[in-house]
């Protein structure tokens, strides 16, 4: 049975009018545009009738609609794509800002903010015939990529390839931290991608954090789960056979340099949700100089290799040549972050108590930043000069963040003496003989903290690292019942004769004890309570926000 048009009885007359709904929204295009500058996904406002059919739409940039939306409404009533001119007496929208935005300009239409799946069920089926369809045809170059720029970049990228730095880095998370001022990148992390022979290339990520959640999002695709994959910028090597005949020709036409038949490269930016886009044309020119500057670095084997082995970190700042000027990169292997220069007047304290206070994971990158020139700034006082290294300070700041959501502004005793005498004996793989080292550094270090600042704390912190502090610690470092498994598992290394501080030593440990029975020593998952309900508050973080509220580095 057919279903009635809904009337309404007017006021002069008696007659009955039809009601006409229109079903209105907005939605972003899966696609970029690159016309001019950046490029960007432009958004599209649909205006539909009930039976399915669009009746009007407006394009923009993105933000630009909203303010557009009475206008576009009132073009799709006396324009209307299919039909006569004609007006709708109600429209439903599912955005209670656009809903308002019509109001305002339409007081006699009856707009109601309500849920569209009529709209949505339209706009997949259209986006599932695009994906059908195929985008335009595939180049490397637009608007603003010139075929100069392009083969600039196949130039870099094929003497990138000759290299072979996936024969060098020992996996694809054995990081390079990468710094180029001019493009916005600061101790961005790369990724070089390819150990096992396949998927030659570099994934280049805005810093540690996107890397996590990248090793994450694979773990929750194993696991059959939805992932949320961080933005990250690609460096692909394809084989020539698999890329589209269109690409072939066009590299073939400008004669671009390619170092073999699999050794084609594809640049590739992957924003939030998974959507990809081309380059633009400053990516280009950053891809160009990192390909330059990773090849210059991998020619250093032996230094690159000793790097990766434990040895002396590289780092190296080079002038690259690229098609569009000299670019300053700075490459360091492993991964390290490059010093932050602070004024010497500046409140170090302050802003880690800052951090402390922020809602939501604390920003990793600032507290390492300041915690650095904090120690650097204590490493010089006249409370340190009796110490050797200020190692220690470190390792309790990282405690306390990690486990304890304070930094070294905040800690306060309770939680300073949970993490010396049941934290670190329980975590961290050192001889007790470390313990009297570990408690100087802490005391040497809140001295410096109440006269360089006046750290409120400080005195009562101090109590807890009193005279028999080191006795104390030393004590819980011996007592094998306060270890963890993995600490249990490398101690017990250790006491059979084992180089633990080598990748070859606990690769023989491992072996030697493969398919025995554990030590005793060692403790089977489950089978030790945790060290207290505090430890157990380390913080997982809200990554995604927390990604969302800093600046990207790219």
């Amino acid at each position: 049975m057919a279903a009635r048009k809904k009337t309404t009885r007017g006021r002069a007359g008696g007659k009955k009018t039809r009601e006409i709904e229109w079903i209105g929204g907005t939605v972003s295009m899966p696609a970029y545009v690159a016309d001019e500058g950046e490029p960007y996904r432009p958004e599209v406002m649909f205006w539909m009738g009930a039976d399915g059919a669009v009746v009007g739409s407006t394009v923009g940039m993105p933000g630009e609609l909203l303010p557009m939306a009475s206008e576009s409404l009132q073009s799709a009533i006396d324009e209307p794509m299919v039909g006569r001119p004609h007006r709708p007496t109600r429209v439903r929208v599912a955005s209670a800002e656009l809903a308002d935005a019509l109001r305002a300009g339409h007081p006699g239409i009856d707009v109601v903010c309500a849920p569209t799946p009529e709209l949505d069920e339209m706009l997949a089926l259209m986006f599932e015939q695009m994906a059908e369809d195929g985008a335009l045809e595939p180049s490397y170059l637009s608007p603003e990529i010139t075929p100069e720029a392009m083969a600039a970049f196949f130039k870099a990228a094929a003497a990138l390839f000759r290299a072979e730095p996936w024969k060098l880095v020992p996996d694809d998370q054995s990081l390079l931290s990468v710094t180029i001022e001019p493009f916005g990148l600061r101790d961005a992390a790369l990724s070089v991608i390819g150990q096992m022979g396949q998927s030659l290339g570099l994934i280049l990520f805005s810093g540690l954090d996107d890397v996590e959640a990248y090793v994450e999002a694979a773990g929750a695709r194993e696991r059959g789960e939805e992932p949320e994959i961080p933005p990250h910028f690609v460096l692909n090597f394809d084989r020539g056979a698999d890329l589209a005949p269109e690409l072939r020709k066009e590299i073939s036409e400008h004669h671009w340099e390619v170092a073999g038949a699999n050794a084609y490269p594809w640049l590739v930016a992957v924003e939030e949700e998974l959507v990809a886009r081309l380059p633009t044309a400053a990516e280009v020119t950053m891809a160009e100089a990192i390909a330059l500057a990773l090849t210059s670095v991998a020619a250093e084997k032996k230094a690159l290799q000793r790097a990766w082995d434990g040895g002396e970190p590289i780092s190296r700042t080079l002038s690259v040549t690229t098609h569009a000027g000299e670019v300053e990169v700075t490459l360091r292997a492993p991964y390290t972050r490059a010093p932050v220069v602070f004024d010497p007047s500046h409140d170090i304290l302050a802003d880690l108590a800052a951090l402390s206070r922020d809602d939501g994971e604390m920003d990793g990158d600032a507290r390492h930043a300041l915690e650095d020139e904090l120690l650097r700034r204590f490493a010089t006082s006249p409370e340190a000069k009796d110490l050797d290294e200020v190692h220690a300070c470190g390792l309790v700041m990282d405690f306390g963040a990690n486990y304890y959501g304070h930094t070294i502004a905040t800690l306060g005793p309770k939680d300073l003496r949970q993490l010396l005498f049941e934290l670190i004996p329980r975590k961290v793989s050192i001889g007790a003989s470390e313990a009297g080292f570990i408690v100087d550094e802490m005391r040497a270090l809140y001295r410096f903290l109440k006269r360089e600042f006046g750290l409120k704390k400080a005195d009562a912190c101090l109590r807890v690292l009193g005279p028999n502090a080191g006795k104390k610690l030393e004590a819980a470092l011996s007592d094998a019942s306060n270890f963890g498994m993995a600490k249990s598992l490398f101690m017990a290394g250790a006491d059979a004769g084992f180089d633990m501080e080598s990748k070859e030593g606990i690769e023989a440990w491992m072996q030697s004890i493969q398919g025995k029975p554990l030590p005793p020593s060692i403790p089977l998952p489950g089978t030790r309570p945790p060290a207290s309900k505090k430890t157990a508050k380390a913080k997982k973080g809200k990554r995604k926000s927390a990604r969302k509220a800093r600046k990207k580095n790219r």
